[in-house]
């Protein structure tokens, strides 16, 4: 209920914070899915290039593959070639040794039968020179065959040899060829191996990248929805702060004019008190008159906002405006400031503020004065008022002509929706919102 004008001119001009939506956070996920773009093209690039290196191994494998083929058939031909090899060398070695026993029995026998004579026998018992000569070239010619096939044998048997040493190292250096090759073959294959296991971890960085990059532009699509919505909202708070701007200029330019207007008219007053000895009766109907036609001007001049704005609360507090404000606005209803809006100059202020307008004591219409009887808690400056006055919303009209009031108090002193009765109509002000048309609106319902 109490509401002094210093605070209908604080809430009036208050400065509705406006802050631009931040889009902070929309740029902060733009860089983190820019960042994941450049991870996931890295990634997607050293993937290239180790699958690359990965292909070009697989080329030398597949020649390395070839050459162990062909090192296996050379071993596998030389294998041959030392078998035969051997079997000849055992063959001939074979023979060389039956020829030796053979020229070893032969002395053994010439020995046990006395032969090393039998030689001798045999040419001193030819009958003639010629077949003396002829038994001696026959038993040199057999003695020079012996040595002779036992010469070519041992000759053979040491070519045989040296062959076999030749096919010997060509099979331990194909053998050492084929391990040389193996050993790169497995070489190669671990560094492919290695190569294709950092392939899948690219492909994992790009995968996590991606998977990332997508939660991301889900946050910022999110984010760009908040923004559009904080953006709506900033421009409703503006337009709310343009209308409470407005409304403070005029009300502003209200209160000057009237504060003149009443100075020129106690001037007017007493200088017309000096002029006239009429009574005071008379004295006061002038004033009246002068102040009624001065209102009149005002009201001419001054075009202050006829309704308020939908989510703005001139008269937020918990008092008795702050109720009434409400009351209403539940009802789609918006009560402009008024200056000065203390609830007893609701009947008064709002009507030649153009606010609200006046009319008959019924259901749904608002009550504003300044008796004790009325405010049910005024301390009174002056035998029965109050300094801030009351305004409730009326409930029900009784035959007796009293009434009865849902309200809220100031300070606490009444609970918010109080209901009072029977209270008493004198000097009592019935208003209405210039909207409000109470045969085509119920406001109780």
């Amino acid at each position: 209920m109490k509401k002094k004008l210093i605070s209908s001119l604080v809430i009036s001009t208050i400065i509705l914070s406006v802050v631009s939506p931040s889009y902070e956070g929309v740029a902060d996920t733009s860089a983190d899915i820019a960042n994941q773009e450049v991870t996931i093209a890295n990634a997607q690039s050293e993937k290239d290039k180790a699958q690359s290196q990965v292909d070009s191994i697989q080329i030398k494998i597949d020649n390395l593959i070839k050459q162990q083929k062909n090192t296996k058939k050379k071993i596998e031909d030389i294998k041959n070639e030392a078998r035969a090899l051997n079997q000849q060398i055992e063959n001939l070695s074979q023979s060389i040794a039956d020829r030796t026993n053979s020229l070893e029995a032969q002395a053994r026998s010439a020995q046990v039968n006395n032969s090393s004579n039998s030689s001798f026998d045999t040419v001193i018992n030819s009958k003639s020179l010629t077949e003396a000569i002829q038994r001696i070239t026959a038993i040199a010619t057999v003695s020079s065959a012996n040595k002779q096939m036992i010469d070519e044998q041992i000759k053979e048997q040491k070519a045989l040899n040296k062959t076999s040493d030749t096919v010997k190292q060509n099979y331990n250096q194909y053998e050492n060829l084929k391990k040389n090759l193996d050993a790169q073959a497995n070489d190669l294959s671990t560094q492919q191996a290695n190569l294709r296991v950092e392939t899948l971890n690219y492909q994992a960085t790009i995968e996590a990248a991606q998977d990332k990059k997508a939660k991301l532009i889900k946050q910022r699509i999110a984010a760009e929805e908040i923004a559009k919505k904080e953006a709506e909202k900033v421009r409703k708070v503006a337009e709310v702060q343009a209308v409470a701007e407005e409304t403070y200029k005029q009300q502003t330019r209200f209160v000057k004019e009237n504060v003149s207007s009443t100075s020129s008219f106690n001037d007017s007053t007493s200088t017309g008190s000096k002029e006239s000895s009429s009574t005071s009766t008379g004295s006061k109907e002038s004033s009246s008159t002068s102040t009624d036609s001065k209102e009149s001007s005002d009201n001419n001049s001054i075009i202050p906002p006829k309704t308020g704005t939908p989510g703005y609360n001139p008269y937020a507090g918990g008092g008795c405006t702050d109720y009434v404000w409400q009351f209403f606005a539940a009802k789609g209803i918006y009560i402009a400031n008024i200056v000065n809006g203390n609830g007893g100059f609701w009947g008064t202020n709002g009507v030649t503020q153009g606010v609200l307008r006046r009319t008959a004591l019924a259901p749904g219409v608002i009550a504003s004065g300044f008796t004790d009887q009325f405010t049910g808690y005024g301390t009174s400056t002056t035998s029965g008022s109050s300094p801030y006055g009351h305004v409730a919303v009326v409930t029900a009209v009784h035959p007796d002509g009293t009434f009865d009031v849902q309200e809220a108090g100031y300070g606490g002193a009444f609970p918010w929706g109080n209901v009072r009765k029977n209270l008493s109509p004198q000097n009592v002000i019935f208003t209405l919102s210039q909207l409000v048309n109470l045969d085509k609106l119920n406001i109780l319902e």
